[in-house]
C-alpha cells in the first residue's frame, strides 16, 4: 500500500512540473470531460486548443483524454440515440456494431448522413459535461491539496 502511494505521489509530482493544484485539477478535469465528447477524432485537437488558450498542463490533459477514450467509443452511441430521439429523427442504425461498422468503412459519410443527430448529441454532452468538469475539478483540487503541498520536498 506504501508502495502504491508513493508511485502515485512521484506521478503526480511528474505532472505537476511547476503547475499548482488548480491548473492540474482543471487539467485533468477538462482532459476527462472533453475525452468523452461525441465528435469522435476531434478530441485531441479541441483539447490542445483548450490546453493552450488557458494555459493548462498539456500532458495531464491529453493523458486523462487517453484514458477515458474507452468511455467515448462507449457513449457515442447513446448520446447519438439521445439525440435521434430528441429530432424524432430514424436516420441511426439500431445496433452500436452496425454503427461502428459504418463509422470504420466511412466516418465522413457517416457524419454527413447523421449531422443533426451529432449536433444534439454534442449539445447533450455540453449539458452533461459542465456539472461533471465541475464535480471532477472539486474532488480532484481536493486530492490534488492533500497528496502534493504547496511546496515540494
Amino acid at each position: 500500500m506504501a508502495i502504491r502511494r508513493k508511485i502515485f505521489r512521484r506521478v503526480i509530482l511528474y505532472l505537476r512540473n511547476g503547475s499548482t493544484p488548480h491548473k492540474l485539477a482543471l487539467s485533468l478535469s477538462l482532459g476527462l470531460t472533453v475525452g468523452i465528447i461525441p465528435l469522435y477524432g476531434l478530441t485531441f485537437i479541441l483539447l490542445s486548443l483548450i490546453a493552450f488558450a488557458l494555459k493548462l498542463n498539456f500532458t495531464a490533459a491529453q493523458l486523462a483524454h487517453y484514458v477515458v477514450h474507452p468511455v467515448q467509443l462507449v457513449l457515442i452511441f447513446p448520446f447519438l440515440k439521445i439525440g435521434d430521439w430528441i429530432f424524432n429523427s430514424t436516420l441511426l442504425p439500431h445496433s452500436f456494431s452496425q454503427f461502428m461498422n459504418m463509422i470504420r468503412t466511412d466516418i465522413w459519410g457517416t457524419l454527413h448522413n447523421f449531422w443533426i443527430a451529432y449536433l444534439a448529441a454534442t449539445i447533450i454532452w455540453l449539458v452533461v459535461s459542465i456539472p461533471l468538469s465541475i464535480i471532477l475539478y472539486r474532488v480532484l483540487i481536493t486530492v490534488f491539496r492533500r497528496l502534493v503541498p504547496v511546496r515540494m520536498r
